[in-house]
């Protein structure tokens, strides 16, 4: 279970404030973020993720403080070491977090993932969906209990889409919590068991799947643009 308190992060320079309530996410779903640029999805997942403190409030994993290593945290747009090729940043990773992998592990990861031509290859030389995908493998290496993802489609062609999309369910029915920004409604509609509707850093509306229902694309649509136009 994350749990989190009434959240808030303030920015006064720019008169902007991200106020989140209390919330509860339990295991095994995929929440969205949705919400136009700028309406402070990436301030709440970076506040989950530790990397930016909340000025009020608390976030819980069952019933206890942030336990950083329960949370797996993929940036938009992720920074790689450009000089490292795509197996040797699994492999000091791997190192990293006191889990070392050998070769033969490494070299299934970039398979799952469709990177295996890219193995040798130096991350500078990768393209933005290359480097969107070694960087989810990076984020879950230790198996995390909580996956973040800000924009994790941003660059991936409909082949890999489909396989991030696949991988994340396979996530969720391993009983993880995912949370992840975004701005395409077609995804949220798509893997999404909540969505919650951010503008100017506030939830300003949820919607939650009934069982055995899922989301229509239109639906969602109608509700972004009512809500959030």
């Amino acid at each position: 279970m994350l749990s989190i308190h009434g959240l808030t992060k303030e920015y006064k320079e720019s008169n902007f404030k991200v106020m989140i309530p209390e919330m509860h996410f339990k295991e095994g779903s995929i929440i969205g973020l949705l919400g136009k640029n700028g309406a402070g999805k990436t301030t709440i997942l970076e506040m989950i993720a530790g990397l930016i403190n909340p000025d009020k409030g608390l976030i819980l994993i069952n019933d206890s403080k942030q336990n950083f290593s329960s949370i797996g945290y993929m940036e938009d747009d992720p920074i790689l070491f450009e000089n490292l090729t795509c197996f040797e940043l699994i492999k000091y990773q791997s190192m990293l977090i006191e889990q070392p992998l050998e070769i033969h592990q490494i070299n299934s990861l970039l398979r799952e993932y469709g990177l295996e031509e890219q193995a040798h290859r130096r991350s500078s030389a990768l393209s933005r969906g290359m480097r969107q995908r070694i960087s989810f493998i990076l984020t879950i290496l230790h198996n995390p209990n909580i996956i973040l993802l800000d924009e994790p489609f941003t660059g991936l062609d409909p082949t890999n889409m489909a396989d991030m999309k696949k991988h994340l369910r396979d996530f969720r029915d391993d009983n993880k919590i995912i949370l992840l920004s975004t701005h395409i409604i077609q995804f949220a509609a798509d893997l999404c068991d909540e969505i919650l509707f951010i503008d100017n850093g506030s939830i300003v509306h949820s919607e939650k799947k009934s069982s055995g229902v899922t989301f229509h694309e239109d639906q969602i649509e109608k509700k972004f643009f009512e809500i959030l136009s």
